[in-house]
């Protein structure tokens, strides 16, 4: 799940901004949620009582907090959100030096500018995902989460289909299932030997799943309600029969 705040005092602005982010989620099936709020205070309010953000879209010119200063108060805490500032104001470039923004982008937006800066904003996401650790044969092994494009389970064996080739190791999917819910790389368990990374779904209808390396999976029909409604929450409610 990726946590996205959008921080304007014209609501219809931040409505596009969320528009567009969710036409991306779509687009790249990446789990977001989004946050808007109409002025620094509400932002800063929600972050004070521990709220947890990977993106920040801020304004600059706000009535009560404005967007620098609310930036600043939130990197006291945390040095890693990455902050996108969304302007018509092109003359606070120094004092935004002070917040260490990602990137700035200029009023009217150009969407593919937007497209451009959000890539590369949640590829700098992905390199801080934490590695996915096990044993075998008293071996460790360490590979990236994001480079992970499927789990299989047979029986206590668990292989663990990668970018690079394969790895097994003894377990259960269901603690591996529960160990990476808090990450940024979403998985489905779509059948009790399967848990996937959405990233690597190519196709996915009720029954089965594609996926880029061609590899096609069963959805187990006790699962396949779930699947629905998750899919139709992750891609708008536009799920296709199959």
């Amino acid at each position: 799940m990726l946590n996205i705040a959008i921080c304007d005092d014209d609501l219809i602005f931040a409505s596009r901004v969320e528009t567009i982010l969710l036409e991306i989620s779509k687009l790249r099936l990446i789990d977001m949620d989004i946050e808007v709020y109409s002025d620094g205070c509400e932002l800063w309010n929600e972050v004070s009582s521990g709220k947890v953000f990977d993106l920040l879209y801020l304004d600059i010119e706000m009535i009560q907090l404005n967007g620098i200063d609310v930036a600043k108060r939130i990197r006291e805490n945390n040095t890693s959100v990455i902050i996108i500032y969304i302007s018509s104001y092109e003359n606070y470039f120094i004092e935004l030096f002070e917040v260490e923004p990602f990137r700035f982008i200029k009023k009217p937006i150009d969407e593919k500018i937007f497209f451009s800066y959000f890539n590369k904003a949640y590829e700098r996401i992905l390199q801080d995902e934490a590695y996915f650790e096990y044993r075998f044969n008293k071996i460790p092994h360490k590979i990236l989460t994001k480079d992970i494009i499927y789990f299989e389970s047979s029986g206590r064996l668990i292989k663990v289909w990668e970018k690079g080739g394969e790895g097994k190791f003894y377990g259960k999917l269901s603690i591996i299932e529960k160990q990476l819910q808090p990450g940024k790389i979403s998985f489905l368990r779509i059948h009790q030997s399967y848990l996937v990374n959405y990233s690597f779904i190519k196709e996915i209808s009720f029954s089965r799943v594609v996926l880029m390396n061609g590899t096609e999976l069963q959805i187990s029909e006790d699962r396949q309600k779930a699947i629905r409604v998750k899919y139709n929450e992750l891609l708008g409610g536009e799920f296709l029969d199959g």
